[in-house]
């Protein structure tokens, strides 16, 4: 079977930071150097302990939507849809439903980790500046905190595979750069806040996160489908 070809990471995220991107030029643009320099040294964030659970966080959900099992794949309409309802209505129905399309047998874990990680995002924003950082920064700040986790190799056996070891390699790099991706777009949606929680910047949040969260469910279960065609 044909092998699928996972989404360039780059241009899906270059929708969410183009809107954020033509918003904030105006007030940021005098002051990138100076907003910049705090974190060119960043040894001390990656100590930090809301990092270290807010990578754990993102990468628990990464695993979990990567083995997610479903019939049916969401188009990003369709995704949008429930998760709108889901944080704009409160549903618990749909709050239930885009836990189990993550993944998640119990429904509260999806829930319990966003707010995990949108809480210790604002954190380090206040803490280290982080949503000031260039796009190259704060990649080279996911990066590193990643690279201090234990690897996040699946342990899944496929006997079937004719290089298992070249497929496993394929299968982490793929899930890696989903990862590495997933948080830097919520770190970026979470940028939103500079704007104020009105309703206009609760509106771009959203959006951001509906994107972030889709973005993730595909290319997670992208990678798991590579894997298991890897010859």
């Amino acid at each position: 079977m044909k092998i699928l070809k996972p989404f360039k990471f780059d241009i899906l995220a270059s929708i969410t930071f183009l809107l954020f991107s033509i918003l904030l030029f105006g007030c940021e643009k005098e002051n990138t150097i100076q907003t910049t320099k705090p974190l060119l040294n960043n040894s001390n964030i990656l100590l930090d302990s809301a990092l270290k659970i807010l990578l754990t966080d993102i990468q628990d959900i990464s695993v979990t939507v990567s083995k997610a099992n479903s019939d049916k794949l969401l188009s990003q309409n369709e995704f949008e849809l429930i998760y709108n309802k889901a944080i704009n209505e409160n549903d618990i129905h749909s709050k239930n439903e885009i836990s189990k399309i993550m993944g998640f047998s119990d429904y509260s874990l999806f829930w319990e980790a966003r707010k995990r990680i949108l809480n210790n995002i604002v954190f380090l924003n206040k803490m280290y500046g982080l949503n000031k950082l260039s796009t190259k920064e704060l990649k080279s700040v996911i990066s590193a905190g990643l690279a201090n986790k234990n690897s996040m190799n699946d342990k899944t056996k496929t006997t079937f595979m004719i290089n298992p070891e070249e497929c496993q390699e394929m299968f982490s790099n793929c899930m890696d750069q989903a990862t590495a991706m997933y948080a830097l777009e919520q770190v970026t949606c979470v940028g939103a806040g500079a704007l104020g929680w009105t309703i206009i910047g609760g509106a771009l949040f959203v959006a951001c996160e509906v994107a972030s969260n889709y973005h993730l469910y595909i290319n997670n279960r992208t990678c798991r489908t590579n894997l298991k065609y890897c010859k």
